[in-house]
């Protein structure tokens, strides 16, 4: 079983892999469930590739993100990790708990993941991790993004004390742009001053981190609530929306006239064959 990895932790600012560029694999695999033993298939990837991420941590890539999990498909747990014996022992119970239940028929895996990791274990940074790829999954128009991002702020507000300080650093870096998609400025940007009096401590992306965090403290004082500021997102990417496409006209954004963004922006432009949507 494909353990569930906390998106964010191992590229924490985004940063690409080195390596060739690798379309998705569509797999198929098959997944016994933990409880019940029941046998189901399940379809994801063998590989894939990322290049850069947003500010929130979700992966541009050759993929769909954040990558879906197991679902047993009678009980409905959501397999995003190995679970204990002793734990095992607890999720019938969870599952038919009415809360659970109703959660099945309501909301995305990742949520309903989050809530079987804070039964499991209260204050787990897992449990933060699961409700930012919630986040991405909500991303539908509703007020569910915003209700899992204040959710995943409060769960980084009570991490367990034993969590390791780089990965509380990272989650505290997202729950403070969070902070800033809402529109709570203020907070965020006193969120931001603490973590930049922390970010030597973090070691070996102290750079990158005082980059990423001055980055992030220039959206927050111009009130930018954007999911995708330009200055936050690869280059590529954000000379993809300076110049539109079939899906979206060009974005006017100051940042697309930045110098930073002239060479993106002309190779871009060369890659369409010279041309830019309209």
């Amino acid at each position: 079983m494909r353990v569930f990895r906390h998106a964010g932790s191992l590229l924490a600012l985004g940063l690409c892999l080195a390596g060739p560029a690798m379309a998705g694999t569509p797999v198929t695999e098959r997944q016994t469930c933990p409880v019940g033993g029941e046998r189901f298939t399940h379809q994801t990837t063998a590989a894939y590739t990322t290049f850069g991420q947003r500010p929130d941590g979700k992966p541009y890539g050759s993929w769909t993100f954040p990558l879906a999990l197991p679902q047993c498909p009678k009980n409905g747990l959501v397999m995003y990790r190995a679970f204990s014996k002793v734990e095992i022992a607890r999720l019938p119970a969870l599952l038919a708990d009415p809360v659970f239940v109703e959660l099945r028929e309501s909301q995305t895996p990742y949520y309903r993941a989050a809530w079987l990791e804070h039964q499991l274990q209260a204050r787990s940074p897992a449990t933060a991790w699961l409700l930012l790829n919630a986040s991405w999954e909500a991303e539908d128009g509703s007020l569910r993004k915003a209700r899992d991002q204040d959710e995943f702020i409060d769960a980084v507000a009570v991490l367990a004390p034993t969590t390791e300080p780089r990965e509380q650093f990272a989650l505290k870096v997202r729950a403070a742009n969070a902070m800033r998609e809402l529109g709570r400025f203020d907070a965020a940007a006193a969120a931001l001053k603490a973590l930049s009096r922390q970010v030597l401590d973090v070691d070996p992306d102290r750079a990158a981190w005082t980059d990423f965090l001055a980055r992030l403290e220039a959206a927050i004082a111009r009130a930018d609530r954007s999911p995708e500021p330009l200055d936050l997102i690869p280059a590529r990417i954000a000379a993809g929306f300076c110049l539109g496409d079939e899906r979206a006209p060009p974005r006017n954004d100051p940042w697309c006239r930045d110098p930073a963004m002239v060479q993106p922006i002309s190779q871009l432009r060369d890659a369409r064959g010279g041309h830019a949507a309209h």
